[in-house]
C-alpha cells in the first residue's frame, strides 16, 4: 500500500507544549502506511510581509515545500486570548498567496475541550485558504490537566484509540482524494441536442471514457471560460463562421472582430462557438473526428 506523508505542525513553541507532545504521539501511534514528520521550525518563519516572495526567504520557502510534499498536514494549536497563537497565524498568513493549501487534507487536533474559539477560527481561515478540513479526523481530546506527555498519550487506552481512528480515517480521505485525481474526468463542452455532441458523447461512452458535460445553454457560460479557451488556443478556432448564428450577424460584425469583439459575441451567442469542445486538462480538442480522438485519448 503506498505510503501517506504527513506534515504535523504545532501552534506552539513552548518545550512542554501539550499540543507538541500531542503531534509527537501521533507520529508513534500512526499504523505502517502513515509517515508523520514534525514541523518544528515555525519559530524560524519571520513576521509576514505581503511584499516580500516566499521564495526570497529560506524559511519560509522550506515551510512552502514541505507543505507541497506532504499528502496531508495535521495541526495541533492552543487557544490564547481566543485566538489562534500568533506564530500559527503567521505561518499561515505566508501561505495565504499561495497554493500550498489548496486542496490539500488538514487534520485539526484539539488537546484542549475549552479551546473552541480558537479551532473554529483555524478552521475558517483554512477554508478560505481551500483547504479540506477533515472533519472525521478533526478530534478534541481531553489532554489538557492530565499531566500526560507523548509517551502517556501513547499508552493511554481511550486517547489512543481516538487517534489511531482518526488517523485511519485521515488516511482513507487523502487516498481517495488522490484516487479521484488520477481517474481524470475530461469535461464536454457543447449543447445537449447538437448532433456533433451526440457523437462524441457516444464515442466517449463506448470507449469507457470519463467525462462530464458542459452545456452552454443550461449551465452558462462565463467570460472567465472564454478567455481561458482563447488563451490556450487562437480564438479563431473558437469561432464557428459556419454556423447559423454566425450568418445573422450583420457584415460590420463579421469584417470588425477583434479578439475582444469575438468574446463579446461569444459571450452573448453561445451558439457561434464550435462545438463540441473537449478539454482534457492538459489540451482542447474542438470538435468530433473519430479518428483524432482514438489518437489523443487512446
Amino acid at each position: 500500500m503506498p505510503i501517506v506523508r504527513i506534515l504535523a505542525i504545532s501552534g506552539s513553541l513552548r518545550i512542554a507544549s501539550l499540543n507538541s507532545a500531542l503531534l509527537r504521539a501521533v507520529s508513534c501511534l500512526a499504523p505502517s502506511d502513515v509517515r508523520v514528520e514534525l514541523f518544528t521550525e515555525l519559530g524560524n518563519l519571520p513576521p509576514f510581509n505581503p511584499d516580500i516572495e516566499i521564495s526570497d526567504l529560506p524559511p519560509v520557502a522550506n515551510f512552502h515545500a514541505r507543505l507541497l510534499e506532504a499528502d496531508g498536514v495535521i495541526i495541533a494549536s492552543p487557544e490564547y486570548a481566543h485566538g489562534v497563537t500568533g506564530v500559527m497565524k503567521n505561518a499561515l498568513d505566508w501561505m495565504v498567496g499561495s497554493e500550498a493549501f489548496i486542496n490539500k487534507p488538514v487534520a485539526l487536533l484539539n488537546a484542549s475541550p475549552r479551546a473552541t474559539i480558537a479551532q473554529a477560527s483555524l478552521k475558517e481561515t483554512l477554508t478560505v485558504m481551500s483547504a479540506r478540513v477533515v472533519e472525521e479526523a478533526s478530534i478534541t481530546l481531553s489532554i489538557i490537566g492530565s499531566n500526560l506527555d507523548d509517551q502517556g498519550i501513547v499508552t493511554h487506552p481511550s486517547i489512543s484509540i481516538s487517534i489511531r481512528e482518526a488517523l485511519r480515517a485521515f488516511r482513507s480521505e487523502i487516498v481517495n482524494l488522490q484516487s479521484s485525481i488520477t481517474l481524470k474526468t475530461h469535461t464536454l463542452y457543447g449543447i445537449k441536442n447538437c448532433d456533433t455532441v451526440k457523437k462524441a458523447r457516444q464515442w466517449l461512452d463506448q470507449n469507457d471514457i470519463a467525462y462530464q458535460l458542459h452545456d452552454f445553454r443550461t449551465d452558462g457560460l462565463t467570460l472567465a471560460q472564454l478567455n481561458d479557451f482563447a488563451a490556450r488556443l487562437d480564438w479563431n478556432m473558437l469561432l464557428n463562421r459556419n454556423s447559423t448564428s454566425w450568418r445573422q450577424l450583420s457584415l460590420g460584425q463579421q469584417s470588425d472582430l477583434t479578439e475582444e469583439i469575438a468574446i463579446a459575441l461569444m459571450l452573448n451567442t453561445p451558439t457561434l462557438i464550435k462545438r463540441p469542445i473537449l478539454d482534457t486538462g492538459d489540451k482542447l480538442i474542438i470538435g468530433f473526428k473519430p479518428d483524432y480522438y482514438k489518437t489523443e485519448l487512446l
